[in-house]
């Protein structure tokens, strides 16, 4: 006779008369009806149920020795951890989450692959010729190195070791660590790996040392000494604090000399925000012999930095990094006491960089001085000359 898997009952209820009750898996399961008899009765879906409880026991009631084996295990394993304090450990909850490991192997690509479609998506997205630039020198090098591997493979243990390993300054390093993950970052919310393991490397100290300006004399003197063909890009760079980036990007259309601002487009900026930029007297006066309606402002990279290194050595100064840029921060907010005022020239969505690098690093005399620089041609009464500057 069947083992009877199904139980029958009748119960007092409003709506209901009977109650079949039965084990589907590990959960006790009930069932309602009106009537016993019937298509829709008790006693069909009884027999129904019990034919199918059957079947599903004869399927599964064969085990292999390896089988049985991985349940004692699995019972071996839930006890130690319960007895340890950790709860929550199942043979059912083991085996989801290797079933979840494989499916993420599954969607996952290897390196180069995913390196390959990150470079393409950022290139559609229209980041600028430094930025790829910098994948190539920056991630590249780690793709190709676990080229062989799934990005679901990569650990926090790989990056650090990466990271650590490299011989270049700690300001490098990290870069390389930002840039890596921005690079996890885009492969996680793609599903080849299930979280950024960047998030959980070690980060890199950095002591940043305050940014290197030019005292009014040598930005004069650079100036006086560079070929009229590179002096507008210089004027912008020191006078309106336009990034090396957005100067090579500018047009003359978009500087606007009779209502005194440049345009640095939502395309040219590295923010992708647009943003006016007020052109100062000095630096109108620097502009106007050389403007035109249309046309880059600044020369190839090549063409200009031939000329620049030879006007800079001629000046006879060094050029600490991004020079113009950070003169021109240093002195306007010296000049002005306004860091949201200087922060909207230079295209910062807040103060923070300013009060962390720029803070009293001018006097305000020297930044009167530095803004006062003229051609040596324009010399208003209230202007003093270049020569004077030096």
């Amino acid at each position: 006779m069947a083992r009877q898997l199904v139980t029958l009952k009748k119960v007092k209820h409003p709506r209901y008369k009977f109650r079949v009750t039965f084990r589907q898996g590990d959960k006790r399961e009930q069932k309602y009806f009106t009537a016993r008899s019937g298509p829709e009765g008790a006693d069909a879906f009884m027999a129904e149920k019990q034919v199918e409880l059957l079947n599903e026991g004869r399927k599964h009631g064969d085990f292999t020795d390896a089988e049985r084996k991985a349940v004692i295990r699995s019972r071996d394993l839930a006890e130690s951890f319960t007895s340890a304090g950790v709860k929550g450990f199942t043979l059912d909850a083991a085996l989801t989450f290797y079933a979840d490991h494989l499916h993420l192997r599954r969607r996952s690509v290897n390196m180069l692959a995913a390196y390959d479609e990150f470079v393409a998506t950022r290139e559609k997205e229209g980041v600028s010729a430094v930025h790829l630039r910098d994948f190539t020198y920056r991630l590249e090098r780690f793709a190709k190195k676990h080229a062989k591997r799934l990005v679901a493979e990569i650990t926090t243990k790989d990056v650090d070791a990466w990271i650590f390993g490299l011989k270049n300054a700690p300001q490098s390093k990290d870069k390389h660590r930002r840039l890596l993950h921005n690079f996890f970052g885009y492969c996680a919310g793609r599903g080849y790996a299930e979280e950024n393991p960047v998030s959980r490397a070690a980060k890199v100290k950095v002591i940043r040392k305050a940014p290197g300006i030019l005292t009014p004399a040598d930005a004069a003197a650079v100036l006086a000494a560079a070929p009229a063909e590179i002096v507008p890009a210089l004027a912008i760079g020191f006078f309106a604090g336009l990034r090396t980036a957005e100067i090579a990007r500018l047009d003359w259309s978009e500087v606007n000399l009779k209502r005194d601002f440049i345009e640095v487009t939502a395309e040219n900026a590295k923010s992708s925000q647009r943003r006016l930029v007020a052109i100062t007297p000095n630096l109108k006066a620097w502009l106007e012999p050389n403007a035109q309606r249309s046309g880059p402002v600044r020369l190839t990279e090549m063409r200009h930095k031939d000329r620049f290194d030879l006007a800079r050595k001629e000046a006879g100064i060094q050029w600490p990094s991004n020079a113009a840029r950070h003169s021109f921060a240093s002195y306007h907010l010296a000049l002005h006491q306004d860091a949201a005022k200087t922060a909207l020239q230079l295209g910062h969505t807040n103060t923070a960089v300013l009060f962390q690098h720029y803070r009293e690093l001018a006097r305000p005399e020297d930044a009167e001085a530095y803004f006062a620089i003229m051609p040596k041609k324009v010399t208003p009464s209230n202007i003093i000359s270049i020569n004077q500057a030096a």
